[in-house]
């Protein structure tokens, strides 16, 4: 039976092909919330008191095209992303080299969920991060808690773990994933990589502490929602910001 994260890759890298264009207006929304908060996530930027002089190193898993890598990029000093499927990859580089940002910013591909780590992940550029950065993808892994330990094994003492995702879909509005029985196949299947229906405070909360990794934790509810439009559909979900410590 095909595995979970081999699924994920699938059906992600078939949506790379269109991902810019179906989420536009979704990207936009998780720049502008990313920059807004920046200092909020973390004192420790190339331009803050806490980090002037300093090296500050960030990674963003489940980097898609790398939306909030550029709203962080002319704050830090390196950039790396990494994503399981190839089209992704391809598109954060591709974005990261139309910035003028190749220099600070590349992807790789990579698991860091797999069972065993893949060996090629474990040389010291992919350890000693500030912060690390999920956003929009917890919710397709199998095994948050394990993701969020995993997460915390590669950040810096007092780095931060900074994540980006769905309020459980009692808060949204509009369809659900499920309740359209026009989707086509593709789009369906899309839904069976989601794993959890979102987070709430307490989930979230729970994740970090678990992980080691709940040092100064806050979550906020997003105002702004996350509109995107699928197959003629219009789709609009609330979403949550949560930022922790690792201790």
């Amino acid at each position: 039976m095909e595995d979970f994260s081999e699924k994920n890759r699938r059906v992600f890298e078939r949506m790379s092909k269109s991902y810019k264009t179906d989420f536009s207006s979704a990207l936009e929304t998780l720049y502008r919330t990313v920059q807004s908060r920046r200092l909020w996530i973390s004192d420790k930027w190339t331009d803050t008191e806490a980090g002037k002089g300093k090296e500050i190193k960030v990674l963003e898993y489940a980097c898609g095209p790398g939306t909030t890598s550029l709203a962080l990029a002319p704050f830090v000093t390196q950039l790396i992303g990494l994503d399981i499927a190839d089209g992704m990859v391809n598109d954060y580089n591709n974005n990261a080299r139309e910035a003028g940002l190749a220099d600070k910013m590349v992807g790789y591909k990579g698991d860091l969920l797999a069972e065993t780590v893949p060996a090629d992940l474990s040389g010291p550029e992919f350890f000693d991060f500030d912060v690390v950065i999920v956003s929009m993808a917890l919710h397709h892994f199998e095994k948050p808690d394990l993701a969020l330990k995993r997460f915390g094994e590669r950040l810096k003492k007092g780095g931060t773990c900074f994540i980006i995702d769905m309020v459980p879909d009692h808060h949204s509005h509009g369809h659900s994933h499920y309740d359209l029985p026009s989707l086509s196949d593709e789009f369906k299947e899309t839904g069976e990589t989601i794993k959890t229906h979102g987070f709430e405070r307490a989930d979230m909360q729970k994740l970090y502490d678990g992980a080691g990794v709940g040092m100064n934790f806050d979550y906020q509810v997003v105002d702004e929602t996350l509109a995107f439009k699928k197959e003629g559909h219009d789709f609009s979900k609330t979403i949550f910001v949560a930022r922790a410590q690792r201790q």
